[in-house]
């Protein structure tokens, strides 16, 4: 019997379950502390610092687990959705169940309701009116330069600059977002990942060869003079050697995607970006409109070439350099992920909303994995 509110969908190789649940402030922050008196921006920290708690306890690999939340504009509300996966379909559907209990399990300033109706699910997984004109992707910023020293053979080198969260108010992306007359989704993914000791060790080899094109190279036998550093591997070898630290044990896969039924605000995608600690926006060429769409209908994160890389030349991203750029700790997840709050004296934004219209749960025909996902293999 298929449990209430979980969307099931089989294909010969494995069973895909999905969830959802409306997520509301349940009171001011002002109203969550024992001293009320204290300044807005340390109210916003306790939140933050309580939502990292929440959900670094989520973090599990188990079936597959990920999650993403989807702010929706007319009017403003939250949905948090879920999925899991297994051979068996009962186990995929109890797995679902539970991670659907864990996140429910939300701080104190968040109000968790779990939708029981599938088709409810399955409405709010498929965004409707894809616009290209409306349609961003978000991402930690690539940059990249031809190589000026040939001896490691290679030809670009790139730099990923991770997101730097400074704990800003959302308040301003959810008025944008509400202001909107465009019928506007924002969606935050987040999918716990656990780098593999071979993912790790070539983060380490970035970090050793970067280090090496950022130095002076060895003086060529014919010639008396010394090859000068790569400039821009000097400004990426510290990020690499960074990387190698943080990116180890629990960690996540984020993907940041806004999709519109057509133009929206200026700068609301640049305020995101801003918000989640410098991101840069990527607009998806038309080519990859349909892949983005399905990245949010089954909650995937398939790779989009053309987008994600940024202009850098096609081909020389390495599945490590492409894992980088979507690769992000606690803290950094913490700071994208943020669930719905309201502040004493400002204007609430987010109001008491039903479930909306329950429309057919659309046929999203999942892929065994994630086909377009970067895989590492050595």
């Amino acid at each position: 019997m298929t449990l209430d509110g979980v969307l099931v969908q089989a294909t010969p190789q494995l069973n895909w379950a999905w969830f959802g649940i409306r997520l509301t402030p349940a009171a001011l922050l002002s109203d969550t502390r024992a001293y009320p008196d204290v300044s807005e921006p340390q109210r916003r920290a306790e939140a933050l610092t309580q939502e990292q708690a929440w959900l670094a306890a989520q973090w599990s690999t188990a079936h597959g687990a990920r999650w993403e939340l989807r702010y929706t504009n007319d009017p403003l509300r939250c949905v948090l959705l879920g999925r899991t996966h297994a051979v068996d379909p009962a186990t995929a559907e109890s797995a679902a169940a539970a991670l659907r209990t864990r996140l429910a399990t939300t701080p104190r300033h968040v109000r968790a309701e779990p939708i029981d109706d599938p088709a409810e699910v399955g409405s709010a997984l498929a965004p409707s009116g894809m616009d290209p004109r409306g349609c961003h992707e978000l991402r930690k910023r690539l940059a990249w330069s031809v190589c000026t020293r040939p001896e490691t053979g290679r030809k670009v080198c790139f730099a990923v600059t991770p997101l730097a969260p400074d704990g800003r108010s959302w308040e301003p992306v959810w008025q944008e977002l509400a202001r909107s007359s465009t019928p506007t989704v924002l969606s935050v993914y987040l999918e716990p990942y656990a780098p593999p000791p071979g993912l790790t060790a070539e983060i380490g080899l970035l970090a050793q060869e970067y280090s090496r094109l950022a130095a002076a190279g060895q003086r060529n036998p014919l010639w008396t003079v010394t090859a000068p550093p790569d400039q821009f591997a000097m400004a990426a070898a510290p990020a690499y050697a960074e990387a190698a630290r943080r990116y180890t044990g629990h960690t996540f896969r984020l993907r940041i995607s806004i999709a519109a039924a057509g133009p929206i605000r200026p700068g609301f995608p640049e305020l995101v970006a801003a918000t989640v600690g410098g991101g840069v926006v990527c607009r998806p060429p038309a080519s990859e409109i349909g892949v983005a769409w399905r990245n949010m209908a089954a909650l995937n994160r398939d790779w989009l070439d053309e987008t994600y890389r940024q202009g850098s030349p096609a081909g020389l991203l390495s599945p490590t350099e492409q894992i980088l750029t979507d690769l992000v700790d606690l803290t950094e997840a913490a700071g994208a992920f943020r669930l719905p709050y309201e502040i004493d004296g400002h204007l609430p934004l987010f109001t008491a909303t039903g479930a909306g219209p329950r429309p057919a749960a659309p046929s999203v025909r999942p892929a065994r994995r994630d086909p377009g996902a970067p895989t590492f293999e050595r």
